[in-house]
């Protein structure tokens, strides 16, 4: 290596040592190795989420902005409403999605459509959630449509 002035680029690494160091950091064993021991544990102690479909609930609790029984002003949320639409990431749309097709299973299609309306209102999305809730609301809309015409009870 050439003398250099500077004290800073003076600094010299003998590849060796660097090379050992680096191998006392990590072990050697392959990314995918699990031993029989702890897959069983993980195995022992897995357990599936089980959905009740309380969807709904966990939206209005999640973005109370959303609740159709009241108004922003209500709870004293008028601040929060003028402001920016809230911005949902994509586990809320996703929540956003389970809510609305389980009060469309629920043949709760009125309150289907205020949801849409009110989140499309209030919130902002991607393209594609917008698409998504438009297409539930005209589903929901359809299915109301029809419930009128032939007189059944919702």
């Amino acid at each position: 290596m050439a003398e250099v002035d500077n004290g800073l680029f003076a600094i010299e690494v003998d590849a060796d040592d660097y090379g050992e160091t680096a191998a006392a950091d990590a072990p050697p064993v392959p990314r995918t190795f699990q031993s029989e021991t702890k897959f069983q544990a993980v195995k022992d102690a897995y357990n599936a989420k089980i959905d009740v479909g309380n969807n709904y609930k966990q939206l209005l609790d999640l973005v109370p902005l959303l609740r159709l029984d009241q108004s922003p002003v209500d709870d004293g949320l008028a601040a929060e409403s003028s402001s920016t639409p809230v911005k949902l990431g994509k586990r809320d749309c996703q929540l956003l999605g389970y809510a609305v097709g389980e009060l469309y299973y629920d043949r709760e299609y009125a309150k289907a459509v205020e949801l849409c309306e009110r989140v499309t209102s209030v919130c902002q999305m991607d393209a594609k959630t917008l698409g998504s809730l438009q297409k539930w609301a005209k589903r929901c809309e359809l299915r109301l449509a029809w419930l009128g015409a032939t007189g059944e009870p919702t």
